[in-house]
């Protein structure tokens, strides 16, 4: 990005998480900027254009560095204990970024009546962990770590939709919160919640 760009970005993910994305303008984002409002059209064909731009950032560094299934593999003949934790650490480690924060509120207010985001938020902040976390609890199962007669996916959702009531919670129900106190509550409740459910299904 070249200065200019990166700034409207920026000063974008700023507006729109505070007063949502249909409460800012164009003409709103040059102000800040600093720039004429035609000037935007230089970098940004649109408001939905830099929308487009910040979905793509957010899914980006939520997939960056991602530990592949094969890598799993790996790791679970470790300790299963060693890849849940790398795993949530690296996780806990990119929404510490402010502007991944920011980004994540701003998805959950808009996602009532944006049907862009809403989509976005179905497919990357919901279905895409259920199947990650799905796909882990069955490499989990061909490896005899847990009964062969629990259901993966309720496995999956019963984890990861804790954490994201959490979420919620935190960007809608108690905003503002202090977001470093919450970022210690979510990890360790999620540690805390990981260990209840592998410990009712796995294979002692």
């Amino acid at each position: 990005m070249t200065g200019t760009k990166e700034k409207i970005f920026n000063i974008s993910i700023d507006l729109f998480s505070e007063y949502g994305y249909d409460g800012v303008s164009i003409r709103q984002i040059a102000k800040e900027v600093g720039i004429k409002e035609s000037s935007i059209y230089n970098h940004y064909k649109s408001k939905e254009a830099i929308l487009d731009s910040i979905l793509e950032f957010y899914i980006n560094e939520m997939t960056n560095d991602e530990i592949p299934l094969s890598k799993a593999d790996e790791n679970l003949d470790v300790n299963f204990d060693y890849f849940y934790n790398a795993g949530l650490e690296l996780y806990m480690s990119k929404l510490k970024n402010p502007q991944m924060m920011k980004i994540t509120r701003l998805i959950l207010i808009e996602s009532y009546h944006n049907e862009k985001i809403n989509g976005f938020l179905k497919k990357a902040m919901l279905e895409g962990p259920v199947k990650g976390w799905t796909e882990l609890f069955n490499l989990m199962k061909t490896k005899k770590l847990i009964k062969s007669d629990c259901d993966t996916v309720q496995l999956a959702e019963s984890f990861y939709f804790y954490g994201f009531f959490l979420i919620y919670q935190h960007f809608i129900v108690n905003y503002p919160e202090d977001d470093e106190e919450f970022l210690k509550e979510l990890s360790e409740k999620s540690r805390r919640q990981i260990n209840l459910i592998y410990n009712s299904v796995k294979v002692v």
